[in-house]
């Protein structure tokens, strides 16, 4: 003790006699704290223990990163990662049934109101003639058990009064597709610019894929040669049938401009919502599968062919299912893969399945009221209370469990699923490019009305690029950022996985 004393009293007379040596004393220590008023402004943003490099040292601000057991930002949102641009028509299409006679869309007004506000850019339309291979009969709709009393023209209007692009069949006698074509697009020039060939679900039906593909060739030949412009899908199977699909591309692929199948992942048997999440997914990664299938067998046309869920819905029988919080996280889940996928999603259908057809399906409903996959739809078309999902999917990634995110770019929403019926969970939402700005909350979650649609349940601010949500559990929450300044944000995380 008495070596380290005399030491010390040694040091502080060197420091004193010296004033060389006190200059130098007193550079060393201001160096010291300003490199500590460096450090402590950066934590002051609560970023000098977040951002460290594996040797734990501090990184420099532009190559920070959060390591894996931080919980600063658990979604991040990269503006400058443009994924897609998505179709016009891929958000909020939807099959009609024609069915809920007497009231049905041509002359059911509360309906054509409440689709026109949901947003719907594109609907399936099935027709026929009254007279199999006849064109001078009338033509009415084609689905069993639709309402006949409307003309095809009436159809087609009402579709078309709602903003939306429809998309035509015939399910009943395929040849008589071409005079259809004839009688829209020369005859009255109430010009259909998409139409599906052939029969559709012809797997159900017993058609061989080769069967099949000859005779679309023979359609599509007989209907471009009256209006080139259109373009004609098929084949409309009944699931993802990757055989089937692969032979309609060998025989048919130089000519198709869209490929279009069906898919309900349940029937009389109710699955567990971990396993109806999953089948979701799968239309994902089907989607995927048919467009690289497309670029293996006819890479010149790759880029020009679309792929359309022509059919799609929790069940393909109808049950109590369909009116429960789960369907609207479901519904929003499987649109979300569908885009994220780059496709275009029709549901089937409008009267019975996105506006209740009797009223009596569960207490409390009447004709038209909305339901939960209205709503569904709704968190990415906005029901016209709010932005519609913007025209550029962005990369968004998260490290939460059982969360699904979605971004766009133009406009800036982000839609985020929580599929845990149980665990609620709060998310730090990190935006590279937004440094500041607000951000509009609407949520459906299981204490929502089932037919009242999503509430404005916050207004958020965003803080150097971060905000925080919470996320009930089985919910669906639509994000609508607007942004105060858009700048280069150098803090961005990088150890989140896609969604």
């Amino acid at each position: 003790m008495s070596k380290i004393s005399s030491i010390t009293r040694k040091f502080f007379s060197l420091v004193i006699n010296n004033k060389s040596f006190v200059v130098i004393f007193i550079i060393i220590i201001s160096i010291f704290l300003i490199r500590i008023d460096s450090i402590y402004t950066v934590d002051q943003l609560n970023l000098h223990y977040k951002y460290k490099n594996s040797d734990n040292s501090v990184a420099p601000l532009n190559q920070q990163s959060i390591s894996t057991t931080n919980t600063l930002a658990t979604i991040s949102i990269d503006y400058n990662n443009i994924l897609r641009t998505l179709s016009p028509l891929a958000i909020g299409g939807v099959d009609e049934s024609g069915y809920g006679t007497p009231n049905v869309l041509v002359n059911d007004s509360i309906q054509q109101q409440k689709l026109k506000q949901l947003g719907i850019p594109y609907m399936r339309m099935s027709l026929k003639y009254t007279l199999s291979g006849d064109p001078s009969s009338r033509i009415v709709c084609g689905g069993e058990g639709c309402d006949t009393r409307w003309s095809g023209d009436q159809w087609i209007n009402s579709i078309k009064n709602l903003n939306a692009i429809p998309v035509v069949n015939d399910p009943v006698n395929p040849s008589d597709l071409p005079a259809l074509v004839k009688h829209f697009n020369k005859d009255t020039n109430n010009h259909i610019t998409r139409w599906l060939s052939s029969s559709n679900e012809p797997d159900l039906s017993g058609i061989d894929a080769t069967t099949y593909s000859n005779n679309f060739n023979q359609l599509y030949d007989a209907m471009k040669a009256i209006d080139p412009t259109i373009k004609i899908g098929g084949p409309t199977v009944a699931w993802y049938d990757a055989a089937f699909l692969q032979i309609f591309l060998n025989i048919s692929g130089t000519r198709v401009d869209f490929i279009d199948f069906h898919a309900y992942p349940q029937g009389l048997t109710i699955q567990p919502y971990d396993e109806l999440f999953l089948q979701a997914a799968k239309y994902e990664s089907n989607i995927l599968d048919l467009f690289q299938r497309i670029k293996i067998t006819i890479p010149m046309r790759a880029n020009q062919i679309e792929i359309q869920v022509g059919e799609w819905d929790l069940n393909y029988v109808g049950h109590l299912s369909e009116y429960t919080p789960f369907n609207i996280a479901w519904g929003a889940s499987t649109l979300g893969h569908i885009i994220n996928a780059g496709g275009i999603g029709l549901l089937y259908a409008d009267k019975g399945n996105l506006l209740f057809m009797n009223g009596n399906e569960i207490p409390g409903a009447k004709i038209d009221d909305t339901t939960p996959m209205y709503h569904a739809l709704g968190m990415f078309t906005g029901e016209g209370i709010f932005p519609k999902f913007g025209s550029r999917l962005v990369l968004s990634t998260t490290s939460l469990t059982n969360i699904e995110v979605y971004a766009s770019d133009s406009p800036k929403n982000i839609v985020i699923i929580n599929k845990d019926s149980h665990l609620s969970q709060k998310a730090t939402i990190f935006l590279n490019t937004i440094s500041s700005g607000t951000v509009q909350s609407w949520r459906n979650d299981p204490t929502s009305l089932l037919i009242g649609g999503p509430s404005n349940n916050a207004t958020l601010l965003i803080n150097q690029g971060f905000f925080t949500v919470d996320l009930p559990a089985l919910s669906v929450t639509t994000l609508v950022i607007t942004p105060y300044i858009s700048t280069p944000n150098p803090l961005q995380p990088s150890n989140l996985v896609t969604s």
